[in-house]
């Protein structure tokens, strides 16, 4: 059995095991078949109230001692005797195991032995939590496909709880065989209740990646009617038109977010991605931005003097300026010296645009 599990897995079920083997050894010491039984019957009820004190305990600890606490529920729940009081709590029992790092016992916990699909919401959460930690995205897809119309709630709680795991699980499998299941996390955020613009940004970005452009277009004015105000959405939404060769529209996205930053508190203003982006369409076509983004591209440095690329962005363009500004200047007096200009004459300066 062993060869099929993680080391951790044998041991903690070793120990398992090996504890009800002592209870049940301790028992038939007393000498009499009914009160061996009645004792075993006692070692099984006092397992069951060290259970449910241990999971009250648990459920009113501060969220420092919750791991102690769930660690100990865990090696409770391994040490029950099978029966009803066991299946009863194998749902606190599974969520105690999870949480306390032991992901692969409690997907053995949860998944069904005759192979089929796990039919109690609270299982089938914890099972879909194991295949996100575990690193499973397929597997976690395929229960998506199968079991989101039939146990919704179950597998909305999952993707909620393991968001932060799965997006970059998804976002690296678009690059993979996993394609497929990738593109299914982030279609079935997307769809959450209450819809969020973040999510539908993730899944535009999602179909750009994998070339689905048309899809990508829909998603995102879906973004834009949820949340016209998201300065990550247009600048996201700018991405993908200058990726397809829409630059003046692009440009008209990033000045959109840019506006929108500006307009926020003065502890947010200035840390908006748009700039970045204005700041390369100026260091490629000066001018080309509208109004000069280098003021805020300066005050951004200022809220994130740690930003590499807009920090050389800004450098290419000041240098081009002063290079511009320079070349000016010199064809200027070149053009007053062959004019006859003496050289008290004022030459006026150059500037930018």
């Amino acid at each position: 059995m062993c060869g099929r599990q993680s080391l951790e897995t044998c041991a903690v079920l070793l120990l398992a095991a090996v504890s009800v083997f002592a209870q049940q050894r301790g028992q038939q010491g007393v000498g009499q078949q009914g009160v061996g039984q009645q004792g075993l019957g006692q070692g099984e009820a006092q397992l069951l109230a060290e259970f449910d004190r241990l999971q009250s305990a648990a459920q009113s600890a501060p969220q420092e001692a919750q791991r102690r606490f769930l660690l100990q529920l865990s090696d409770t729940f391994l040490r029950l005797p099978e029966g009803d009081g066991r299946k009863h709590r194998l749902p606190a029992g599974a969520h105690a195991t999870l949480h306390s790092g032991r992901t692969e016992i409690a997907l053995e916990l949860t998944t069904p032995a005759d192979g089929k699909l796990q039919t109690n919401g609270a299982l089938l959460t914890v099972q879909m939590q194991a295949f996100a930690r575990l690193g499973r995205l397929t597997d976690f897809a395929r229960i998506l496909d199968k079991q989101s119309s039939t146990e919704p709630d179950a597998v909305a709680t999952a993707l909620r709880r393991e968001e932060s795991r799965l997006l970059p699980l998804a976002a690296m499998a678009l690059r993979t065989p996993e394609r497929p299941a990738g593109r299914a996390v982030f279609q079935y955020l997307a769809n959450l209740a209450p819809i969020q613009s973040y999510r539908v940004a993730n899944l535009g970005l999602c179909l750009r990646q994998i070339g689905d452009v048309p899809a990508a277009f829909k998603t995102y004015a879906l973004g834009q009617k949820l949340a016209p105000n998201d300065l990550a959405l247009w600048n996201d939404y700018g991405l993908l038109l200058r990726a397809t060769g829409r630059f003046e529209e692009a440009l008209s996205a990033f000045r959109r977010s840019v506006a929108i930053d500006l307009q926020r508190d003065e502890n947010q203003r200035g840390q908006g991605p748009a700039i970045t982006n204005l700041m390369h369409f100026e260091s490629l076509r000066p001018g080309a931005s509208g109004a000069d983004p280098m003021p805020t591209a300066r005050l951004a440095l200022k809220k994130r003097p740690h930003a590499t690329l807009l920090r050389r962005l800004t450098l290419d363009v000041t240098l081009d300026r002063l290079a511009d500004t320079q070349a000016a200047t010199k064809a200027g007096v070149d053009s007053g010296v062959d004019s006859g200009v003496g050289k008290g004459a004022v030459v006026e300066k150059a500037t930018h645009r």
